[in-house]
């Protein structure tokens, strides 16, 4: 099974320039745990979770800081046409819940682990 079979399709996003204020606005009205970070041109470079506000809170850090100041350095994506168990494993190394999908320099879709839970249950259930 591929990413894109199971990921949703609806990517949440705050510029570089957006502040964390924007970031946990679209989280709590989406009721979603990460909003993608893209830079001007809608590049993705950073996402910013649950895990990041709960630093932001613990090191008093103000609502008011550019979201440029926090996203990942690094950003762990996911290709359309991966396989789940890819997708997954890559959540495991680097200790993530969240994967941008990611085609070319545009973000395509959002993989969540239990969106990759749910769809490796059901196929265990399928081919038992």
């Amino acid at each position: 099974m591929e990413v894109k079979n199971v990921m949703s399709g609806r990517v949440i996003y705050c510029t570089t320039r957006d502040t964390i204020r924007c970031a946990i606005s679209k989280m709590y009205a989406y009721n979603i745990g990460a909003v993608l970070v893209v830079d001007d041109v809608g590049t993705p470079v950073g996402i910013f979770t649950e895990r990041d506000l709960v630093r932001v809170v613990a090191e008093g850090i103000s609502l008011d800081t550019p979201l440029v100041k926090l996203a990942q350095k690094e950003l762990i994506k996911a290709a359309p046409n991966e396989s789940i168990l890819m997708a997954v494993q890559k959540m495991i190394e680097h200790n993530v819940r969240h994967l941008p999908v990611v085609e070319g320099n545009r973000a395509v879709g959002m993989l969540s682990i239990r969106d990759a839970l749910r769809s490796l249950i059901a196929l265990e259930a399928a081919y038992p």
